[in-house]
């Protein structure tokens, strides 16, 4: 047994950089693991790249996990069964919820194919804790995502989307668009997408202040004490909002739309912008005659020296990370060999970057990136001209979009006024557990 366990461990010392100079006359003990992978839709994908590596290291077997329509409750399932996954792609609150069942990816034998990670490791890690879960996956950009044919013919071939840096000017930039017969915008309805994404990564971000800022209005709106409706970021937020609803192309009938009709009308020029992020370039690559697309900062504020209006919104959603809870000593070896393979290989970054579409936090990325909205995030990312929302994703209630999506559906639908909104936020707090 030692001396299976001390060959996996060797495996772990060779970085992915390295990795053909495995000796061919050492000798590995066979094993199987398992992997499960949230990442919905690319399911004989990722069958192939893990076929990939198993032809590189021959004596590692992986079954394969595909997620269901429910994910957290799939992989649940696995561990109820006793078949819990060696490496799964989870979110990063899910990791971090769960993160008694999994491995210190700092305490393995060697660590450091972190040198490589630029950013992310922070939504792997809990507050005050060294220790990191996860190996971030990819990284996403998100704000408002542009038509630019469309702008450079409303604008100008020359038009400069930074100079978009407050709310006056981009009200001027949506009617400037519309003058020249193009609806500015489209609001996208889901719950997924107004109380995670447009709310949540927002309210609890950089946009309000540092980490102790933001963790403070959490505490507070527990707590009872004050309300959202005199928060000036809050109202900074849907002040925005409220502009995003007037210029709503779907405005007489909010929420009525899909998802891919959404970004069919971003695509093609229908609209000029969408409230939205670079993971959709999962549906958008399938549409014929795309228009060429970007990314562009959305202002909160008329200050036109306030950083964070010239900023995208940036995280690490997901993560590799490695259980530890019913996996073997040499499973869990195994294990971290794949995940660092996933996250740093060529055979990895063809994946994430090619079909996904994904941005990466390495420093050793060649895969060339075809999805324009990732290259923008990437542009963003260099510059670092993003704003962080990993207080939200690793520490806000997990079913915080789940239950405040919906309050701000019916703000959309002129449903609810804004004080009632906040109110219905603060309730929501004050009832946590």
């Amino acid at each position: 047994m030692l001396k299976k366990l001390t060959a996996l461990l060797l495996a772990l010392m060779m970085l992915l950089g390295c990795t053909a100079a495995f000796a061919e006359t050492e000798e590995h003990a066979p094993v199987t693991i398992s992997y499960y992978s949230t990442q919905a839709g690319v399911d004989d994908e990722t069958v192939a790249t893990l076929k990939a590596f198993m032809e590189q290291y021959p004596w590692i077997t992986v079954n394969y996990y595909p997620c269901g329509d429910d994910q957290l409750a799939a992989w649940l399932g696995l561990y109820n069964g006793g078949n819990a996954p060696t490496v799964a792609l989870l979110d990063c609150g899910q990791i971090l919820n769960y993160s008694d069942y999994l491995v210190d990816l700092t305490q393995v034998e060697d660590p450091s194919f972190f040198d490589h990670v630029l950013s992310g490791t922070q939504f792997f890690q809990k507050e005050g804790d060294t220790a990191i879960y996860g190996i971030p996956a990819s990284y996403q950009g998100f704000s408002l995502m542009v038509n630019k044919t469309v702008v450079k013919k409303v604008f100008g071939d020359d038009f400069d989307f930074d100079s978009v840096n407050t709310v006056d000017k981009l009200v001027a930039f949506f009617d400037g668009l519309e003058a020249a017969g193009y609806p500015a915008t489209v609001v996208f309805s889901a719950d997924w997408a107004l109380g995670a994404h447009y709310l949540g990564c927002q309210l609890f971000s950089e946009w309000l202040g540092d980490k102790e800022t933001q963790r403070q209005l959490m505490a507070d709106l527990k707590d009872g004490k004050g309300g959202l409706i005199d928060n000036e970021h809050f109202n900074n937020l849907m002040d925005v909002f409220d502009i995003l609803m007037k210029y709503n192309i779907n405005k007489a009938d909010p929420l009525a739309d899909t998802q891919e009709g959404d970004l069919e009308l971003l695509a093609h020029g229908k609209v000029a912008t969408m409230f939205q992020g670079d993971w959709n370039w999962l549906v958008l690559h399938t549409f014929e005659n795309l228009d060429e697309l970007a990314i562009m900062p959305l202002p909160l504020t008329n200050d036109e020296n306030d950083p964070r209006n010239a900023k995208i919104l940036g995280s690490c959603p997901k993560g590799y990370a490695v259980d530890k809870f019913q996996n073997t000593p040499e499973q869990q070896a195994a294990g971290v060999l794949l995940a660092q393979w996933l996250a740093l290989s060529p055979e990895g970054e063809d994946f994430m970057v090619s079909l996904i579409g994904s941005t990466l936090p390495f420093d050793n990325v060649t895969a060339v990136n075809e999805n324009p909205l990732a290259v923008s995030t990437q542009k963003f990312l260099n510059e670092e001209r993003i704003l962080d929302c990993s207080t939200y994703l690793c520490e806000a209630p997990s079913d915080f979009w789940l239950v405040c999506g919906p309050f701000m559906q019916a703000y959309l639908a002129g449903q609810m006024d804004r004080a009632t909104l906040a109110e219905e936020i603060g309730e929501y707090f004050a009832d946590l557990d």
